[in-house]
């Protein structure tokens, strides 16, 4: 198929996924298949490569979700079973006050995204924010509080190293990740405020009401305070230390293990050690013991009660899991049939910018594949013979390679595993997702693209 037939099949497919899910009421996992099946098949698939393109697309995308997923689920479940979110939640009120509680969530989540996954820190940082909008009065709105924290995660994870994508780009780009570190920090500033700007303004416009809790983590919390008065429920609530401990130890063994990949030698023990209890999954297997030690068996929790509060987060993270990996099928079929490359083919012949053009690629790329870090790493390779051509200084390279970052932020839809990870969590429809969540992130990747141009400006002036 010629590659404006395959953009059009791209842009056809997304189009049925949000027919079939706002108009129809379609459950989002039985759209993504049914439109994964259907485009693999219209785009010539062969019949007997179909499943096993589903089972790719499905098992690639759960074998680094559904661990995540689950152990994130599990750890907040126990902080928020506990008290420690409530704890969280009064602390964070008495130090900025209701008014600016949505900036300092967005604040502490731009920190925590620096050294942490963006999906890993969302769900860590799930029984925060809802505790957090649980404590507000009046018609309270779950965008002003969930908005601008994925909106600060997911800067710092597109823009920033030690994230995956960046890095790697660095690498395919040869850029100095030191500069890019640096440079990116301008943009990612902005990038931030602008996200904190755009929630509130579209929380003024747009509705999502704070979920209520699951009945197996109500059920949980109250058999927590089973005989007992309300000042002795409060007097067992863990201290504000001891939480945020147990928050903050997986995101820094994560963060240790990202360093230590950077700047120990291959092969070193200490930095197989690190690397090894910094992969996400083990460094939340840490932290969901840690939690259960600390704030279950020193709080007089069993064995049988630990159990039951970590069974109690399960039935939540099912239909996450589900729907992110059927993303992950959707996402595997437009790479397979050609759509990806196709977009990318038609943007490189434009002779545009570079500039321009690495921004463009990977926000198309975003939009058509799904993934942030894959989009990143496929327009590196593309934008590359150009810098390699033009004669860039190293300060030109890193910013070519944070703007490629940037881009990669745009288009955030269906097809993305934190679109679901976050409107799923925090219970936002799907139209009130792309109407928030998907404007949001698009803007702010525009208004970084802005300030690129105007850093693309001054470097030209200097050199």
């Amino acid at each position: 198929m010629s590659p404006t037939v395959l953009v059009l099949l791209g842009l056809a497919s997304v189009l049925a996924i949000l027919v079939l899910i706002i108009k129809a009421r379609t459950h989002p996992f039985l759209a993504l298949l049914l439109v994964s099946v259907a485009l693999a098949l219209v785009a010539g698939i062969p019949l007997r490569e179909v499943v096993p393109l589903l089972k790719d697309g499905m098992g690639g995308t759960l074998g680094g979700v559904a661990l995540i997923v689950t152990l994130g689920a599990m750890l907040g479940a126990i902080v928020d079973i506990s008290g420690g979110a409530r704890v969280l939640a009064a602390a964070l009120e008495r130090a900025v006050g209701e008014k600016r509680a949505p900036l300092a969530l967005g604040a502490a989540s731009f920190l925590f995204g620096i050294p942490v996954f963006v999906d890993v820190a969302t769900i860590v940082l799930v029984p925060i924010v809802l505790a957090v909008a649980r404590r507000m009065s009046g018609r309270v709105n779950m965008l002003a509080y969930a908005l601008p924290t994925v909106a600060a995660l997911l800067t710092v994870h597109v823009v920033l190293p030690p994230h995956p994508g960046i890095v790697g780009g660095a690498e395919v780009m040869k850029a100095d990740v030191g500069l890019v570190l640096v440079i990116g920090l301008i943009p990612s500033i902005v990038m931030w405020l602008v996200g904190q700007w755009l929630s509130s303004v579209i929380a003024k416009r747009v509705f999502s009401p704070v979920p209520e809790l699951h009945a197996e983590l109500s059920g949980a919390a109250a058999d927590d305070t089973d005989g007992t008065d309300g000042a002795s429920a409060r007097a067992a609530d863990p201290s504000v230390g001891m939480v945020l401990a147990a928050i903050l130890l997986p995101l820094a063994l994560i963060m240790a293990g990202t360093v230590s990949a950077l700047f120990m030698d291959e092969g070193d023990p200490i930095a197989d050690l690190l690397a090894f209890i910094g992969n996400s999954p083990i460094a939340l297997l840490i932290g969901v013991l840690f939690a259960s030690i600390t704030l279950g068996f020193a709080r007089g929790w069993s064995v049988s009660r630990l159990e039951e509060v970590l069974a109690a987060a399960l039935p939540a993270t099912a239909a996450v899991i589900l729907i992110t990996g059927a993303g992950g099928t959707f996402g595997a079929v437009l790479t397979a049939t050609g759509v990806a490359d196709a977009v990318a083919d038609l943007l490189t012949s434009t002779g545009l910018p570079i500039l321009v053009l690495a921004w463009l690629l990977a926000a198309m790329i975003r939009a058509a594949q799904g993934s942030a870090t894959v989009a990143t790493l496929t327009t590196a390779p593309l934008i590359l013979p150009m810098t390699a051509s033009m004669g860039l200084s190293a300060p030109q390279i890193a910013l070519v390679t944070v703007t490629i970052g940037i881009g990669s932020m745009a288009f955030s839809h269906v097809n993305d595993s934190l679109f679901w990870v976050w409107s799923r969590y925090f219970g936002v429809s799907t139209s009130t997702a792309l109407k928030s969540y998907t404007v949001t992130v698009t803007l702010m990747s525009l208004a970084g693209f802005a300030v690129a141009l105007v850093l693309w400006a001054l470097l030209a002036v200097v050199g």
